[in-house]
């Protein structure tokens, strides 16, 4: 496993969620995230900024995963 790569993907998804966040608060209030998060509200129309932090986070928890599995048995 490459660390270093971890590591910054970590940072990477860190940064997308907090994106990705704070657009769902601003949309749909201090609850938005429990509330539509993990819905079809969470991810936003196309061409929005929401749809947009949404698909910055997805791509960031790929490679995310892609690093965390990378050299790990079996995987």
């Amino acid at each position: 496993m490459d660390v270093q790569r971890l590591i910054e993907t970590e940072h990477q998804f860190a940064l997308a969620d907090r994106v990705w966040r704070a657009e769902l608060r601003r949309l749909h209030g201090p609850d938005g995230v429990l509330l539509h998060g993990y819905g079809p509200l969470g991810m936003g129309e196309p061409g929005t900024q929401q749809r947009t932090a949404y698909d910055v986070r997805r791509a960031a928890i790929a490679a995310w995963r892609q690093a965390r599995t990378r050299g790990s048995p079996g995987m």
